[in-house]
């Protein structure tokens, strides 16, 4: 049985071309760690953890950003 006939060719060219499409279209997108909840929201909150407390305190540093491929 052959599968590839006169008819068959055009939508298998097309099913190939699309899939070249999209893997040729893809892109990476870079990803920006983020907290769920605002900064001034958390300054000078303390919690217990452990039998211990903690007070959180921004401050301003520089970080390495990773980037998804």
């Amino acid at each position: 049985m052959n599968v590839v006939t006169r008819e068959t060719l055009p939508l298998l060219s097309f099913i190939v071309g699309f899939g070249l499409a999209v893997i040729v279209s893809q892109k990476s997108f870079q990803v920006k760690p983020t907290l769920p909840v605002p900064v001034h929201e958390l300054e000078g909150q303390t919690v217990e953890f452990n039998g211990k407390c903690y007070q959180y305190h921004a401050e301003d540093t520089q970080c390495e950003i990773l980037t998804s491929k």
